[in-house]
């Protein structure tokens, strides 16, 4: 993701507001590798700016992704997820906790193929689905102490 200065240089070469809503939300999309949902980020920066409105935080993703500044996801969970990093790279979800994070390199980073079956190819999303090292440890702790009281 680009800098919240170059984002709003970039909104209003397409003709677009920009607003303290606006800026708000780039400033939090900086860095992000949380992978939040439009709700996640609501309840973040409400604090922040009481009046902001789920609405407005839907509306400036849908821009934002519309724009290729972001990227839009599912892992199954039965909410999106948004990516400031549009590099192609593959997603990590523990199917324990639900955390998300990014794969590291090389996954996912291999260039796309323009065409496939006849079907451009404008971008790609991959998701390893497993348990995150935390998780694992939880499991294996719990295990131990079961098989030790027993």
């Amino acid at each position: 993701m680009h800098t919240v200065e170059e984002l709003i240089d970039r909104v209003r070469q397409r003709g677009g507001k920009v607003t303290p809503q606006r800026v708000l939300i780039y400033q939090a999309l900086l860095g992000d590798v949380t992978h939040p949902t439009a709700e996640q980020l609501h309840q973040r920066l409400c604090g922040l700016l009481p009046h902001l409105s789920l609405t407005t935080v839907y509306a400036v993703l849908n821009d934002l992704v519309d724009a290729g500044e972001l990227r839009r996801f599912e892992t199954g969970d039965g909410q999106i997820h948004y990516d400031p990093d549009t590099e192609p790279h593959a997603e990590l979800v523990c199917l324990r906790c639900k955390r998300i994070q990014d794969a590291p390199p090389p996954l996912g980073r291999s260039p796309l193929p323009e065409v496939v079956g006849g079907f451009r190819v404008l971008m790609r999303t991959e998701l390893l689905h497993g348990m995150c090292p935390e998780c694992q440890k939880e499991l294996a702790a719990a295990a131990h102490a079961e098989h030790d009281a027993g």
